[in-house]
Parts: C-alpha cells; structure tokens; sequence
C-alpha cells in the first residue's frame, strides 16, 4: 500500500531549503534510508525514510523550501509492517513480552544430580526478560568434585529468578519461572537430567 513520507520535526528550523534528493522512482529503501538533505543555517542533515518499500513518486527537487509536514515521497510499502514511524522500531521488541504473558508458565527445577544434594549455587546464567531454548544453561553449580551448568527443561521467556549466587539447592528446588512463547512448552525433565547427572563423577 502507498504510504506518505514526510518532513519531522526540525526543531526551531522551517523553510529550509533542499540541497539534495537522494532518491528516485523505483528505487527500493529501507527504514532510515537517506531521502534528502536539508540545509539550515547551522548545518546540514538528512531526512531519513520512516518505513520500507519502493519510491512511487518524489515531491521534492533540490532547491526547494520545506518545513515539517511537507510531502517528501510517496512509497510503496511491502506490507504493513513497512508503515512503523522511525519512534516505533525499537520499541517493538518490547511487545515480545506480551505473547509470552499468554503462554503457559513453567516451573523449571534442579533435576537429579546424582548423590550430590545442598549444591551450592556459584551463578546464575538468566534473568527475567531473557528468553531461553531447551538446554540453555540457567545456574552453575558447584559440588565435590566438579562445577556443572543446570539446562532448561523449556523455552520461552524468564518471568522469575528462585535463586542467587550462594543459594544451595538439591533435585527438584525451583530455578526459575519461564512463559511458553509459541504455547509449546518443551518440558522433559528426565532428558537434561541425564546429561547433568553425567557431568557430576567428572
């Protein structure tokens, strides 16, 4: 769909004057993509694209005047993803929380480790907001004989932290709490047991 692009906010400045226009028809952009380069009395700047797609038509030429709001071009946007204000691209990773609030929450444990219980917790690899897979490490615990990272048994997003550096767990004290992102909770705790539990004669 066609998308106007035009002048932001330029501070103080308005009739400024156009000293190059970096685009033209057919040409393909991107978010923040140069378009033109405006002159004021005390410097130069670009003006960048605030959506992705191909230039339909450019209502500029070097030379002309422009405050905010003028049309700078008309763009063909891919799709409606295209169409976020150059404000919105960072905080669209924010949203990501939300469909991990509608997933499932998990409780991931300490799986068995062998004979060794009261294992001292010496860190702590997560925190909330981190997103994990299947087998990502969340602590690292230290025993007798060696240190050994405990896996996830699911993947989604960290909602909270049981434990901290210096805490002491045995099988089955809780790690974390983690939010199912796709609704398919990976969870099969005698798997990454099993690798833990090897890990601990060494």
């Amino acid at each position: 769909m066609a998308q106007d692009i035009t002048i932001p906010d330029l501070g103080d400045f308005h009739d400024v004057e156009v000293i190059d226009v970096l685009v033209k028809p057919g040409d393909k952009i991107e978010v923040d993509t140069p378009l033109v380069t405006l002159e004021t009395e005390k410097a130069t700047m670009d003006v960048p694209s605030t959506a992705a797609g191909v230039v339909k038509s450019v209502a500029l030429k070097q030379g002309d005047r422009v405050s905010k709001g003028d049309l700078v071009l008309t763009l063909e946007t891919d799709d409606a993803a295209g169409q976020a204000p150059a404000a919105t691209p960072a905080p669209e990773a924010a949203p990501a929380a939300a469909p991990a609030a509608a997933g499932a929450a998990t409780e991931v444990v300490v799986p068995d480790i062998g004979d060794f219980q009261d294992v001292e917790v010496i860190d702590v690899l997560v925190k909330p907001g981190d997103t994990i897979e299947v087998d990502t490490p969340l602590i690292t615990l230290e025993t007798e004989k060696a240190t050994m990272d405990v896996p996830s048994t699911a993947a989604g997003v960290v909602q909270s932290v049981a434990l901290q550096k210096g805490d002491r767990v045995s099988k089955g004290s809780p790690i974390l709490t983690v939010a199912a992102t796709g609704g398919a909770s990976a969870a099969a705790p005698a798997q990454p047991a099993a690798p833990a539990a090897a890990l601990a004669p060494s």
